[in-house]
Protein backbone atom coordinates (compact mmCIF):
# COMPACT_ATOMS: atom_id res chain seq x y z
CA UNK A 1 0.00 0.00 0.00
CA UNK A 2 2.74 2.29 0.84
CA UNK A 3 4.00 2.32 -3.06
CA UNK A 4 1.04 2.77 -4.40
CA UNK A 5 0.56 6.06 -2.11
CA UNK A 6 3.82 7.08 -3.26
CA UNK A 7 3.43 6.59 -6.94
CA UNK A 8 0.28 8.75 -6.51
CA UNK A 9 2.46 11.36 -4.57
CA UNK A 10 4.72 10.97 -7.29
CA UNK A 11 2.45 10.87 -10.70
CA UNK A 12 0.13 13.49 -9.20
CA UNK A 13 -2.69 11.33 -10.47
CA UNK A 14 -5.44 9.75 -9.12
CA UNK A 15 -5.77 6.24 -8.06
CA UNK A 16 -9.10 4.62 -9.32
CA UNK A 17 -8.80 0.95 -9.01
CA UNK A 18 -5.59 -1.20 -8.00
CA UNK A 19 -4.95 -5.11 -7.78
CA UNK A 20 -1.77 -7.58 -6.84
CA UNK A 21 -0.60 -10.45 -9.20
CA UNK A 22 2.50 -12.27 -7.50
CA UNK A 23 5.33 -9.30 -7.82
CA UNK A 24 3.06 -7.08 -10.03
CA UNK A 25 0.94 -4.39 -9.11
CA UNK A 26 -1.60 -3.32 -11.78
CA UNK A 27 -3.40 -0.14 -11.33
CA UNK A 28 -5.77 2.37 -12.77
CA UNK A 29 -5.38 6.46 -12.85
CA UNK A 30 -6.33 9.26 -14.86
CA UNK A 31 -3.15 9.35 -16.22
CA UNK A 32 -3.55 6.16 -17.54
CA UNK A 33 -3.53 2.37 -16.48
CA UNK A 34 -0.18 0.86 -15.41
CA UNK A 35 1.76 -2.04 -14.73
CA UNK A 36 4.25 -1.75 -11.92
CA UNK A 37 7.40 -4.22 -11.27
CA UNK A 38 10.51 -4.29 -8.94
CA UNK A 39 13.04 -4.84 -11.36
CA UNK A 40 16.72 -4.34 -12.77
CA UNK A 41 15.62 -4.32 -16.49
CA UNK A 42 17.46 -1.03 -17.93
CA UNK A 43 20.71 -2.49 -18.84
CA UNK A 44 18.77 -4.80 -20.40
CA UNK A 45 16.55 -2.27 -22.16
CA UNK A 46 18.91 -0.16 -23.03
CA UNK A 47 20.67 -3.01 -24.47
CA UNK A 48 17.83 -3.40 -26.65
CA UNK A 49 17.30 0.16 -27.75
CA UNK A 50 21.23 -0.10 -28.98
CA UNK A 51 20.53 -2.98 -31.13
CA UNK A 52 17.14 -1.70 -32.66
CA UNK A 53 14.92 -4.39 -30.53
CA UNK A 54 11.87 -2.47 -29.81
CA UNK A 55 9.47 -5.50 -29.35
CA UNK A 56 9.63 -4.68 -25.44
CA UNK A 57 7.74 -2.55 -23.48
CA UNK A 58 9.64 0.10 -21.60
CA UNK A 59 8.85 1.40 -18.44
CA UNK A 60 7.49 5.10 -18.15
CA UNK A 61 8.38 6.06 -14.70
CA UNK A 62 10.47 4.62 -11.89
CA UNK A 63 9.63 5.56 -8.08
CA UNK A 64 12.12 4.53 -5.78
CA UNK A 65 12.61 0.65 -6.73
CA UNK A 66 9.35 -0.14 -8.89
CA UNK A 67 9.33 0.83 -12.80
CA UNK A 68 5.80 1.89 -14.04
CA UNK A 69 4.99 0.42 -17.41
CA UNK A 70 2.36 1.62 -19.42
CA UNK A 71 -0.59 -1.26 -19.56
CA UNK A 72 -1.04 -2.79 -23.39
CA UNK A 73 -4.14 -4.84 -24.15
CA UNK A 74 -3.12 -8.12 -25.11
CA UNK A 75 -5.74 -9.70 -27.54
CA UNK A 76 -6.76 -12.86 -27.73
CA UNK A 77 -4.39 -14.96 -29.59
CA UNK A 78 -4.33 -18.65 -29.77
CA UNK A 79 -0.99 -20.83 -29.13
CA UNK A 80 -0.18 -21.49 -32.31
CA UNK A 81 0.33 -18.10 -32.99
CA UNK A 82 1.93 -17.09 -30.12
CA UNK A 83 4.44 -19.88 -30.61
CA UNK A 84 4.82 -18.19 -34.12
CA UNK A 85 5.53 -14.78 -32.78
CA UNK A 86 7.63 -16.04 -29.90
CA UNK A 87 10.07 -17.85 -32.95
CA UNK A 88 10.26 -14.62 -34.89
CA UNK A 89 11.06 -12.66 -32.33
CA UNK A 90 13.16 -14.92 -30.18
CA UNK A 91 15.06 -14.70 -33.79
CA UNK A 92 15.14 -11.32 -34.40
CA UNK A 93 16.48 -10.66 -30.82
CA UNK A 94 19.61 -13.51 -31.31
CA UNK A 95 19.92 -11.74 -34.52
CA UNK A 96 20.37 -8.30 -33.74
CA UNK A 97 22.62 -8.74 -30.61
CA UNK A 98 25.19 -11.65 -31.49
CA UNK A 99 28.68 -11.49 -31.64
CA UNK A 100 31.36 -14.20 -31.62
CA UNK A 101 34.17 -15.46 -29.54
CA UNK A 102 36.86 -17.52 -29.74
CA UNK A 103 37.09 -20.64 -27.40
CA UNK A 104 40.43 -22.57 -26.01
CA UNK A 105 40.80 -26.33 -26.82
CA UNK A 106 40.91 -26.45 -22.71
CA UNK A 107 37.70 -24.68 -22.83
CA UNK A 108 36.39 -27.05 -25.48
CA UNK A 109 37.38 -30.04 -23.75
CA UNK A 110 35.85 -29.06 -20.39
CA UNK A 111 32.37 -28.14 -21.83
CA UNK A 112 32.74 -31.71 -23.72
CA UNK A 113 34.21 -33.75 -20.44
CA UNK A 114 31.21 -32.32 -18.66
CA UNK A 115 27.95 -32.67 -20.98
CA UNK A 116 29.57 -36.47 -21.57
CA UNK A 117 29.94 -36.93 -17.51
CA UNK A 118 25.96 -36.10 -17.41
CA UNK A 119 25.09 -38.37 -19.54
CA UNK A 120 27.41 -40.91 -18.06
CA UNK A 121 25.44 -40.47 -15.00
CA UNK A 122 22.47 -40.53 -16.17
CA UNK A 123 22.77 -44.15 -17.96
CA UNK A 124 24.41 -45.30 -14.64
CA UNK A 125 21.60 -43.90 -12.42
CA UNK A 126 18.50 -45.33 -14.44
CA UNK A 127 20.75 -48.75 -15.44
CA UNK A 128 21.01 -49.19 -11.72
CA UNK A 129 17.23 -48.42 -11.12
CA UNK A 130 16.52 -51.07 -14.00
CA UNK A 131 18.70 -53.60 -12.32
CA UNK A 132 17.30 -53.06 -9.10
CA UNK A 133 13.62 -53.27 -10.24
CA UNK A 134 14.73 -56.22 -12.42
CA UNK A 135 15.90 -58.38 -9.46
CA UNK A 136 12.58 -57.82 -7.28
CA UNK A 137 9.86 -60.58 -7.22
CA UNK A 138 6.60 -58.22 -6.43
CA UNK A 139 7.15 -54.38 -7.94
CA UNK A 140 5.38 -51.08 -7.09
CA UNK A 141 2.99 -49.34 -9.88
CA UNK A 142 6.16 -46.86 -10.11
CA UNK A 143 8.47 -49.77 -10.67
CA UNK A 144 6.03 -51.18 -13.52
CA UNK A 145 5.88 -48.09 -15.18
CA UNK A 146 9.13 -46.93 -15.08
CA UNK A 147 10.30 -50.57 -16.46
CA UNK A 148 8.08 -50.35 -19.40
CA UNK A 149 9.40 -47.16 -20.93
CA UNK A 150 12.89 -46.97 -19.31
CA UNK A 151 13.96 -47.74 -23.08
CA UNK A 152 13.50 -44.51 -24.37
CA UNK A 153 15.82 -42.80 -21.81
CA UNK A 154 18.68 -44.68 -23.00
CA UNK A 155 17.92 -44.25 -26.29
CA UNK A 156 17.74 -40.44 -26.06
CA UNK A 157 21.00 -40.50 -23.89
CA UNK A 158 22.82 -42.67 -26.76
CA UNK A 159 21.84 -40.70 -29.29
CA UNK A 160 22.82 -37.20 -27.27
CA UNK A 161 26.08 -39.02 -26.67
CA UNK A 162 26.27 -39.29 -30.35
CA UNK A 163 25.71 -36.08 -31.11
CA UNK A 164 28.17 -34.98 -28.52
CA UNK A 165 31.08 -36.57 -30.06
CA UNK A 166 30.25 -34.91 -33.86
CA UNK A 167 30.16 -31.57 -31.93
CA UNK A 168 33.41 -32.27 -30.45
CA UNK A 169 35.23 -33.24 -33.50
CA UNK A 170 33.98 -29.42 -35.28
CA UNK A 171 34.87 -27.42 -32.35
CA UNK A 172 38.91 -28.64 -32.18
CA UNK A 173 39.01 -27.34 -35.48
CA UNK A 174 36.33 -24.29 -35.41
CA UNK A 175 36.54 -23.05 -31.99
CA UNK A 176 34.28 -19.89 -32.44
CA UNK A 177 31.09 -19.90 -30.43
CA UNK A 178 28.04 -17.67 -30.98
CA UNK A 179 27.09 -15.11 -28.07
CA UNK A 180 24.05 -12.98 -27.89
CA UNK A 181 21.51 -11.59 -26.03
CA UNK A 182 18.97 -14.31 -24.58
CA UNK A 183 15.36 -13.48 -22.90
CA UNK A 184 16.10 -16.47 -20.97
CA UNK A 185 12.68 -16.69 -20.20
CA UNK A 186 9.86 -17.90 -22.91
CA UNK A 187 6.52 -19.27 -22.18
CA UNK A 188 3.62 -18.59 -23.58
CA UNK A 189 2.06 -16.28 -20.63
CA UNK A 190 5.08 -14.13 -21.31
CA UNK A 191 3.93 -12.00 -24.71
CA UNK A 192 1.94 -9.41 -25.43
CA UNK A 193 -0.24 -9.50 -28.49
CA UNK A 194 -1.45 -6.50 -29.99
CA UNK A 195 -0.62 -4.27 -32.85
CA UNK A 196 2.73 -5.74 -33.04
CA UNK A 197 3.76 -8.68 -30.24
CA UNK A 198 6.04 -7.55 -27.05
CA UNK A 199 7.83 -10.03 -25.11
CA UNK A 200 7.55 -8.98 -21.24
CA UNK A 201 9.64 -10.46 -18.03
CA UNK A 202 12.78 -9.84 -18.95
CA UNK A 203 13.96 -10.40 -15.52
CA UNK A 204 16.59 -12.82 -16.54
CA UNK A 205 18.13 -12.03 -19.33
CA UNK A 206 21.82 -12.42 -19.99
CA UNK A 207 24.19 -13.12 -22.78
CA UNK A 208 24.45 -16.66 -23.66
CA UNK A 209 24.47 -19.59 -26.35
CA UNK A 210 21.34 -18.31 -28.46
CA UNK A 211 20.05 -22.21 -28.62
CA UNK A 212 19.02 -22.10 -25.06
CA UNK A 213 16.36 -19.63 -25.39
CA UNK A 214 14.85 -22.20 -27.56
CA UNK A 215 15.75 -25.15 -25.50
CA UNK A 216 14.21 -23.53 -22.49
CA UNK A 217 10.88 -22.80 -24.59
CA UNK A 218 11.09 -25.76 -26.06
CA UNK A 219 10.97 -27.78 -21.83
CA UNK A 220 7.64 -25.24 -20.79
CA UNK A 221 5.67 -25.38 -23.74
CA UNK A 222 6.31 -29.11 -25.73
CA UNK A 223 2.93 -30.37 -24.81
CA UNK A 224 1.27 -27.45 -26.23
CA UNK A 225 3.10 -26.81 -29.40
CA UNK A 226 4.06 -28.84 -32.31
CA UNK A 227 7.92 -28.09 -32.69
CA UNK A 228 8.85 -29.13 -36.03
CA UNK A 229 7.89 -26.22 -38.40
CA UNK A 230 9.31 -23.88 -34.98
CA UNK A 231 12.28 -25.80 -35.25
CA UNK A 232 12.94 -24.97 -38.61
CA UNK A 233 11.93 -21.35 -38.90
CA UNK A 234 14.11 -20.69 -35.76
CA UNK A 235 17.30 -22.31 -37.34
CA UNK A 236 17.04 -21.08 -40.84
CA UNK A 237 16.35 -17.44 -39.34
CA UNK A 238 19.41 -17.57 -36.97
CA UNK A 239 21.78 -19.59 -39.70
CA UNK A 240 22.39 -22.05 -36.99
CA UNK A 241 25.74 -23.60 -37.44
CA UNK A 242 26.01 -27.67 -37.39
CA UNK A 243 27.87 -27.16 -34.01
CA UNK A 244 24.80 -25.21 -33.02
CA UNK A 245 22.28 -27.13 -34.21
CA UNK A 246 23.91 -30.33 -32.53
CA UNK A 247 24.42 -28.37 -29.34
CA UNK A 248 21.02 -27.54 -29.35
CA UNK A 249 20.13 -31.47 -30.14
CA UNK A 250 21.98 -32.83 -27.28
CA UNK A 251 19.98 -30.05 -24.92
CA UNK A 252 16.83 -31.63 -25.87
CA UNK A 253 17.11 -34.93 -25.44
CA UNK A 254 19.49 -35.12 -21.80
CA UNK A 255 16.79 -36.14 -19.31
CA UNK A 256 16.32 -34.73 -16.24
CA UNK A 257 16.79 -37.00 -12.90
CA UNK A 258 13.76 -38.02 -11.55
CA UNK A 259 14.53 -39.23 -8.06
CA UNK A 260 11.74 -41.83 -6.63
CA UNK A 261 10.70 -41.11 -3.74
CA UNK A 262 7.59 -39.59 -3.88
CA UNK A 263 4.00 -41.52 -3.80
CA UNK A 264 3.20 -44.20 -6.86
CA UNK A 265 1.23 -41.03 -7.90
CA UNK A 266 3.41 -38.35 -7.75
CA UNK A 267 6.29 -40.59 -9.24
CA UNK A 268 4.26 -42.15 -12.02
CA UNK A 269 3.28 -38.25 -12.66
CA UNK A 270 6.56 -37.34 -13.01
CA UNK A 271 7.70 -40.52 -15.29
CA UNK A 272 4.82 -39.54 -17.40
CA UNK A 273 5.77 -36.38 -18.00
CA UNK A 274 9.16 -37.49 -19.11
CA UNK A 275 8.29 -40.24 -21.31
CA UNK A 276 6.17 -37.60 -23.38
CA UNK A 277 8.52 -35.09 -23.39
CA UNK A 278 11.36 -38.13 -24.63
CA UNK A 279 8.95 -39.59 -27.01
CA UNK A 280 8.45 -36.15 -28.62
CA UNK A 281 11.79 -34.56 -28.53
CA UNK A 282 12.99 -38.30 -30.15
CA UNK A 283 10.79 -37.76 -33.28
CA UNK A 284 11.49 -34.18 -34.04
CA UNK A 285 15.08 -34.36 -33.87
CA UNK A 286 14.58 -37.63 -35.75
CA UNK A 287 12.25 -35.89 -38.25
CA UNK A 288 14.51 -32.55 -38.57
CA UNK A 289 18.24 -34.39 -39.08
CA UNK A 290 16.64 -36.79 -41.29
CA UNK A 291 17.36 -34.50 -44.72
CA UNK A 292 20.76 -33.99 -43.69
CA UNK A 293 21.19 -37.63 -43.11
CA UNK A 294 20.16 -38.44 -46.58
CA UNK A 295 22.13 -35.98 -47.81
CA UNK A 296 25.14 -37.47 -46.60
CA UNK A 297 24.34 -41.12 -47.96
CA UNK A 298 23.47 -40.01 -51.71
CA UNK A 299 25.81 -36.65 -52.39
Amino acid sequence: MKIINKIKKELDCDIKKYSFFNNVKYIETDKGNFIIKKDNVSDIFINLERNDFDNYIDYKYQVADYRIYPYIDNFEVDDDEKGLDIIYLMSKLHNKTNYFKEKSLDEIKEEYEKKKTKIKELQDYYDYLRFIIEEKKYLTPTEIYLLKNISIIFICLDLANKYLESWYEIMQTKRRIRISLIHNNLNLDHIIENNKPYLISWDYAKYDLPIHDFVNFYKKEFAKLDFFDLLNIYKNNVRLSQDELLELYIELLIPEKIMLDNSDIKNIYDLTKQNIYLNKTYYLILKDDEPKEKHEKNP
